[in-house]
């Protein structure tokens, strides 16, 4: 998708995140509601890997940015926020920050796909989206070093900041079951 937008648009720029923090993010969605339901948060060997999760507003800033920037006028920028995490620390943190106490167990083996249809069936998420998110998971989604927050101005906010800020929105609209 992105070679096709360069190519067409050469002063076009792609942006690329592992995971965005945001009260309308499905992915982020889909953990908090994994918090809320399960009583024992099992994770898969999944668990280890680990991404650079970026707060919904520093993505806006940051498109917001490259509309203008010549200096990056042609190119694909992955964009993270600043803390790095273990897709277990991140929903660790989760839980903690939506002042839930649930126990982790740790699974030795993935058990990709039949773990996704059980966790989308919890969460009330579309399996054919979440499939392919947990599938995804082989190894660490870290962004490239290319400092596009730096080469953009952009301060980017912490994972915890992101977390209370997406949760607050979030129970604006609708309440949430486990804070």
């Amino acid at each position: 998708m992105q070679r096709i937008l360069l190519e067409a648009v050469p002063s076009s720029v792609a942006l690329r995140a592992s995971i965005v923090i945001g009260a309308r993010s499905r992915s982020f969605r889909f953990l908090v509601r994994l918090v809320e339901r399960l009583p024992v948060l099992t994770l898969p060997a999944w668990r280890s890997f680990r991404t650079q999760p970026i707060d919904e507003r520093d993505v806006i800033e940051l498109l917001t940015a490259a509309a203008s920037a010549t200096a990056v006028a042609g190119r694909s920028l992955d964009v993270g926020g600043p803390d790095i995490l273990t897709y277990g620390e991140m929903i660790s943190r989760i839980a903690d920050l939506m002042l839930v106490r649930r126990p982790v167990l740790g699974l030795g083996a993935n058990i990709t796909p039949v773990a996704a249809r059980i966790a989308a069936a919890i969460a009330a998420e579309d399996p054919e989206l979440i499939l392919p998110l947990m599938e995804s998971l082989q190894g660490d989604l870290l962004g490239a070093d290319d400092h596009a927050a730096e080469l953009l101005g952009v301060e980017l906010h912490s994972f915890d900041s992101a977390v209370e800020h997406a949760l607050g929105a979030w129970e604006q609209s609708e309440p949430l079951a486990a804070r």
